[in-house]
């Protein structure tokens, strides 16, 4: 993942960076993310992009450490930056944070949160981004997805923390899928013009493409 880029259309998401932040030594009951098992892809309409995260496997956790009665936990960090490229003028105008399979139960929580500033700087009128959905048994609260307006950026970048608790004997929490819904206005650009082949050798060529180009972009 670190370092990796995806493009949909005339977006690029870049620069990506996970860190696992479960304290070391972690417990047994302690689920330490792996770079490796998060599949990052894209999709798009005509007037979105869509960037989709996958666990494989879940985060899940359950119950509490016993010995030193701290709670069992996930915690990892994922970091990148989206931007209109190739010379689009479109711009990102809202993202939704949503479509998230988050559990939690008995006494226990789990949360993705987004934000586009790490620290907030003092004495600037700018209000800084950020986008949670969680569920949280202690007061049944819940929300599965938040919207945040861009006003009509061409690049931002965004700091993401998931992260779970499980505080008694027989609480569980965790996720397996979020995604980030980015909205732009403007009109995208003509997809590149793909020559027709000629003659056997190159018309198989162009079936081999076109074949490549039907999969999922995917990290």
């Amino acid at each position: 993942m670190a370092g990796a880029t995806l493009t949909e259309g005339d977006v690029t998401f870049s620069g990506f960076v996970f860190t696992d932040n479960v304290p070391t030594p972690a417990f047994a009951g302690d689920f330490v993310a792996d770079a490796d098992g998060i599949e990052v892809t894209t999709s798009s309409t005509a007037s979105t992009t869509t960037l989709s995260f996958s666990l494989d496997p879940g985060a899940s956790i359950s119950g509490f450490d016993t010995a030193s009665g701290l709670a069992h936990l996930f915690s990892f960090f994922v970091d990148f930056n989206v931007a209109v490229s190739g010379g689009s003028t479109r711009t990102l105008t809202d993202v939704t944070l949503g479509g998230g399979d988050l559990f939690a139960t008995v006494d226990a929580f789990s949360e993705v949160i987004f934000v586009d500033v790490i620290t907030p700087q003092p004495n600037t009128t700018t209000q800084p981004i950020e986008l949670e959905i969680f569920e949280e048994t202690l007061t049944g609260s819940s929300q599965t997805s938040d919207t945040a307006m861009l006003g009509g950026l061409s690049s931002l970048d965004l700091f993401g923390t998931i992260k779970g608790n499980t505080f008694l004997d027989g609480a569980t929490a965790g996720l397996s899928t979020f995604s980030l819904t980015f909205d732009l206005a403007g009109t995208a650009p003509p997809p590149s013009p793909i020559p027709l082949p000629a003659g056997l050798p190159l018309l198989l060529a162009g079936l081999g493409g076109l074949a490549l180009l039907r999969g999922r972009k995917t990290l």
